[in-house]
C-alpha cells in the first residue's frame, strides 16, 4: 500500500473518530446559542403542509424567508438552559440520548473528507517540496504545506458546512425540512431562485 493511500484511510478515520466524539457537543454548544429562539417558536406558525417535494419550494412560508426590516415582537422567554451541562442532561432526560446525534450524516461524512484530504494532501505537497527519509523540511516549509492543504480542505468540507448549519437552524426553528438530501435541495432551489 502507498504512503497516499494510507494517508486517505487514516485520515478518514481519524475524521470518524473526532466527530463521533465532537458532535454531541457541537449539538449541546447550538442549542445553548439558539435557547432564546427556542423558547419562543412555540408562537411561530410551523409548516405542515411542506412535503420534501422541490415544486412546494416557493409555498415556504414568509418567516422562513424574514428580512431584517421586520421587528421580532415575540416577548423575551426565560432561558432553557443554565448551561452547558444542564443542557446535555435535559437534552438527554427529555429527547434520549441518541438526540444528540440527529441530523450527524452530513457533519460525519464532511469530517471523514476533509481529514482524508487534509492527510493526503499535506503527504503529497511536502514530497513534492523535496522530503525524502534524511532530508527534512524546514518549519517554513511544513507550515507552507499545511496552509495549502487546509485550503483544499476547506474547499473539499464547504458543501457539507453548509447542509450541517442549515440542518441545525431547522431542527431548532423550522421543522420542515426532511433529511439532509431535502436540505440540499431546498437550498439549491432558493439560492437558484435568489440569482436569477
Amino acid at each position: 500500500m502507498t504512503d497516499g493511500w494510507k494517508d486517505f484511510i487514516a485520515g478518514t478515520a481519524g475524521g470518524f473518530s473526532a466527530k463521533v466524539l465532537d458532535y454531541p457537543f457541537d449539538t449541546v454548544k447550538v442549542l445553548l446559542q439558539t435557547q432564546n429562539s427556542l423558547s419562543s417558536s412555540s408562537s411561530t406558525p410551523t409548516p405542515t403542509s411542506i412535503g420534501a417535494q422541490s415544486s412546494t419550494i416557493s409555498t415556504m412560508p414568509n418567516y422562513v424567508r424574514s428580512s431584517p426590516t421586520t421587528p421580532n415582537t415575540a416577548p423575551q422567554q426565560q432561558k432553557v438552559y443554565r448551561g452547558a451541562i444542564h443542557c446535555l442532561r435535559h437534552t438527554i432526560k427529555t429527547r434520549g440520548f441518541f438526540s444528540l446525534y440527529k441530523g450527524m450524516s452530513s457533519p460525519l461524512l464532511g469530517s471523514m473528507a476533509e481529514n482524508a484530504v487534509l492527510f493526503l494532501c499535506y503527504g503529497e505537497i511536502k514530497k513534492l517540496m523535496g522530503e525524502k527519509p534524511g532530508h527534512e523540511l524546514s518549519l517554513l516549509q511544513l507550515a507552507t504545506a499545511g496552509g495549502m492543504s487546509g485550503a483544499v480542505g476547506a474547499v473539499a468540507l464547504n458543501p457539507f458546512e453548509v447542509i450541517k448549519g442549515k440542518k441545525k437552524v431547522q431542527i431548532i426553528s423550522y421543522p420542515f425540512f426532511g433529511n439532509n438530501s431535502h436540505v440540499s435541495i431546498v437550498i439549491s432551489k432558493t439560492q437558484c431562485k435568489c440569482k436569477s
